[in-house]
């Protein structure tokens, strides 16, 4: 797995999570809309920059064809199951993570990781980026996967599973 589509995956969402918390709209629904429009354009922007990179496609890839979602929803989806853990794991498996995927520890200066807090705001993360809540008990084991292939400890994949069901 290509570490630079994990770190372009968090960092869209990383952007996303600068701007969403800039939002001063008081209704949920006008802020829905509103994050959706601002992960429809962060995630195109870090499409534009995944094409000048080369092999861009692993992790990113592998979830679209287990899920059939855009490159966009896969790239969301990624960084908001890190936002997530981040939000929620202790300080060595946040470490262990920061290892494994360069960048990781960006997501806690964007505010997305105080954002997307528990279950129902990470549906509502995959929501907003036009997919169903349930897809994130398919994207999780591919993730998981994958930083198994990376090394990650029997530890910190068990608490991902956990987080993630």
């Amino acid at each position: 797995m290509k570490k630079h589509v994990l770190l372009l995956s968090i960092l869209s969402v990383s952007l996303l999570g600068c701007q969403a918390t800039g939002s001063s709209e008081p209704s949920t629904t006008s802020t829905n809309s509103a994050y959706s429009d601002l992960a429809s354009t962060a995630l195109t922007g870090a499409l534009q920059m995944w094409g000048q990179q080369n092999g861009s496609e692993d992790l990113t890839s592998s979830i679209q064809q287990a899920t059939g979602v855009t490159s966009e929803q896969a790239a969301g989806g990624i960084g908001s199951l890190f936002a997530l853990a981040q939000s929620s794991l202790g300080e060595s498996q946040n470490s262990e993570l920061g290892e494994l995927i360069p960048g990781y520890d960006q997501l806690e200066s964007s505010g997305l990781s105080s954002m997307i807090t528990n279950s129902g705001a990470l549906d509502s993360a995959f929501s907003a980026l036009g997919m169903d809540p349930s897809m994130v008990s398919t994207f999780a084991p591919i993730v998981i996967s994958a930083l198994q292939s990376q090394g990650a400890s029997s530890s910190l994949v068990q608490a991902l599973s956990t987080l993630w069901q």
